[in-house]
């Protein structure tokens, strides 16, 4: 039982994924995209994220062995003689993206501790220990730990939206239409915001592979990414002082000083839920297929994303545009194929036939190359 979790607890991992910065950068991006395509762009991103992940999910479940998502693949797509190959290549590109994708949040989060007083040596570093720490006790800790910050993020939400009804200041965008560039933009950002492909796996096995809670779980958790995306998005736009990359700083900025408290609060949480969850994936990752002891990969999960921060290798922005086209290249590839042969193989297990058609597999495959390209423009 050490490391079974409440459907609460496998929600919030998934929730703790998406709720960093590929959030906290939309309303910058919405500013410029225009208010009414953006909201139809962020239904259509749920809904593309939530038949990948529960493709991913199903495809999880049905393996029947290994819990992550190098072994799916090699039970679904790397077979024969140079199976072994793929597996070794999937592996090394899995882990670069999620270290770079880890470096973006701990870019991130120092940013916050910088703006609190800190030297940036000493924040990216404090930032690092804090977020590594919990990770280093696995999967059951790392779960309550996600469960209660989550909880304190909606709460800080519901507190900030209440007072930015009293602090409207801006018109929102309603009227603006934005260029392609800057539509196609924010579509490669808010479909990365639903992303959390990698904790998907953590979800399945701490929920002992029982479908009801793994499809209740990731409903949940992707739902309340969506509330929180129209929240931020609306909120901060209309009492923002100045629309911000991050999107808490001039949110908060236009409510008041203890705002700015609360908001440091809100991000600071936001990263860490989001490196919790993609660093123990990669553990696991690293653990699976190495097969070396849980700490050694704890540790070569976790500090190669503090090393690429102290090298100062680009901006926040610009990592998580590069982390989130490599992970939709990497997904869309892999995992609507292994669908299918998951689904040939063991029949319906979790998406209903409608959401699981060819025809849907290809538009939810387009709409990931799509968010690849769309991760890659410059404003």
């Amino acid at each position: 039982m050490h490391n079974k979790l409440t459907t609460w607890q496998a929600a919030c991992i998934i929730t703790g994924y998406g709720v960093g910065s590929g959030i906290m950068t939309l309303p910058y991006l919405v500013d410029r995209a225009g208010l009414l395509p953006s909201l139809a762009i962020m239904l259509a991103a749920f809904f593309f994220s939530y038949c990948m992940h529960m493709m991913l999910a199903e495809i999880t479940l049905g393996s029947g062995k290994g819990t992550q998502v190098i072994s799916v693949f090699r039970t679904y797509l790397f077979r024969g003689k140079h199976g072994n190959v793929f597996v070794v290549v999937l592996f090394a590109l899995t882990t670069v993206v999620l270290i770079t994708n880890l470096a973006a949040y701990v870019a991130g989060g120092a940013e916050i501790f910088i703006a609190a007083g800190l030297p940036p040596l000493a924040a990216q570093i404090a930032f690092y220990v804090i977020a590594a720490a919990v990770v280093f006790f696995g999967l059951k800790v790392l779960g309550v730990s996600e469960a209660a910050s989550v909880s304190a993020i909606i709460v800080i939400v519901i507190i900030l939206a209440v007072a930015s009804l009293f602090n409207w200041h801006n018109p929102l965008p309603f009227g603006v239409v934005g260029q392609p560039n800057e539509i196609l933009a924010f579509f490669g950002m808010a479909m990365f915001a639903f992303v959390a492909f990698f904790s998907v796996p953590q979800a399945v096995e701490g929920l002992d592979r029982d479908p009801v809670k793994v499809r209740r779980a990731i409903l949940i958790g992707l739902g309340l990414n969506f509330l929180f995306v129209v929240v931020i998005v609306a909120c901060s736009l209309g009492s923002s002082a100045r629309i911000t990359q991050l999107a808490m700083i001039g949110w908060s900025e236009g409510i008041g000083p203890w705002a700015q408290v609360l908001g440091s609060v809100f991000t600071i949480l936001a990263m860490l839920t989001t490196y919790w969850s993609i660093s123990l994936a990669l553990s696991d990752i690293i653990e699976e297929q190495t097969k070396l002891n849980r700490r050694i990969c704890w540790l070569i999960a976790t500090l190669p994303s503090l090393l690429l921060v102290l090298l100062n290798l680009g901006g926040f922005l610009d990592i998580m545009r590069t982390a989130g086209g490599l992970i939709a290249i990497l997904m869309a590839f892999l995992v609507v194929p292994a669908f299918r042969r998951c689904r040939r193989a063991n029949g319906k297990l979790l998406l209903p036939n409608a959401l699981a058609s060819t025809p849907m597999q290809i538009i939810v495959l387009l709409a990931f190359l799509l968010m690849a390209v769309g991760s890659a423009v410059s404003l």
